[in-house]
């Protein structure tokens, strides 16, 4: 299962990431499937643009509108279900589950996964004092518990960096959502061309992204095909209304089969903007009580991690321009 962590990494953190340990813990229990079955599940992809284009500025500017939306000053309270498929070779898998987001850095991903007839339930919550994640699988106990000290994390973030030190690490994978999902997005891939497609459901706007010219260099050198289930492009739906995203596809060559196929998609549902939740529902929704189980702390890690992103800012501060 390697080879799959290796490609939900490259997709890009944040939601994606919830599938990685499910993926690592139920794949003896994933039904396998051949590639005419994965087929079978995808359309025939989309027409792309050609290998490493050349920036759209118009496909740009409807994600940073789609950025835009969810920033502190204009979005405190979220609530949203999000649904998700992997169709890789040989393995379908899926999750479907929720996203709550308040203000103080609380929020709450919760996401059931159905590899076979057992539920397996992924959680990361934090209240915005503590950053927990756990698994379990049913209603069995709750494993591989971890937790990170937020007001730790936070406290090494001072100086003139600090604004940007507390930008980047809550859109680190640790704060799962959309924002370090689209941020990731924007940076990562060249969005060479957008449309308006006319729906009977409300109009959308249709993002093409590919990998820039150097990162498909490394993916594919020239002389070897492109690896089989590696996504080589990704297909962003907004709402043409309010720049939400909808959607977003990843797609990508099967063994056996020519053209890209859909192989992970994942929908954000239902959005509800900045609707407060009472104080009794928010005790409830941004606390984990994982019970007498063995919880790692990761808490030096992440607080040294910050630490050494603190002395190169002011490293590159202390460069002469």
């Amino acid at each position: 299962m390697w080879f799959f962590r290796s490609v939900l990494a490259i997709l890009g953190g944040s939601c994606l990431v919830i599938l990685s340990a499910a993926l690592t813990r139920t794949a003896a229990s994933v039904a396998p499937t051949g590639v005419s079955a994965v087929a079978a599940l995808a359309e025939a992809v989309p027409v792309a643009p050609a290998p490493a284009p050349r920036a759209d500025a118009a496909a740009e500017r409807c994600l940073d509108r789609a950025l835009e939306l969810l920033k502190p000053d204009r979005l405190d309270w979220l609530e949203m279900e999000i649904w998700q498929k992997v169709q890789f070779p040989d393995y379908v898998y899926e999750a479907d589950g929720s996203y709550r987001l308040a203000p103080g850095q609380r929020f709450r991903m919760e996401m059931h996964t159905h590899p076979g007839e057992t539920e397996g339930t992924l959680l990361t919550v934090s209240d915005g004092r503590q950053l927990w994640r756990g698994e379990r699988s049913g209603t069995g106990p709750w494993e591989n518990v971890s937790r990170v000290n937020l007001s730790e994390v936070f406290a090494v973030m001072n100086g003139p960096s600090a604004p940007q030190l507390r930008s980047e690490f809550l859109c680190k994978p640790h704060f799962q959502g959309m924002t370090p999902l689209l941020r990731n997005l924007r940076g990562r891939l060249v969005w060479a061309k957008s449309e308006l497609l006319r729906r009977a459901g409300g109009d959308q706007i249709h993002l093409i992204g590919v990998w820039p010219k150097d990162e498909i260099a490394r993916l594919a050198p020239p002389d070897e095909p492109w690896p089989t289930g590696l996504p080589r492009q990704c297909h962003l739906y907004l709402d043409a209304r309010t720049c939400w995203a909808q959607r977003v596809e990843w797609w990508g060559p099967t063994a056996g089969v020519g053209d890209d196929r859909l192989l992970v998609q994942m929908e954000f549902r239902n959005p509800v903007f900045n609707r407060p939740l009472p104080a009794e529902v928010c005790a409830r929704l941004f606390s984990f009580h994982p019970g007498d189980v063995l919880i790692e702390d990761e808490t030096r890690s992440v607080t040294a991690e910050m630490s050494r992103r603190a002395d190169e800012l002011a490293a590159q501060r202390a460069e002469p321009q």
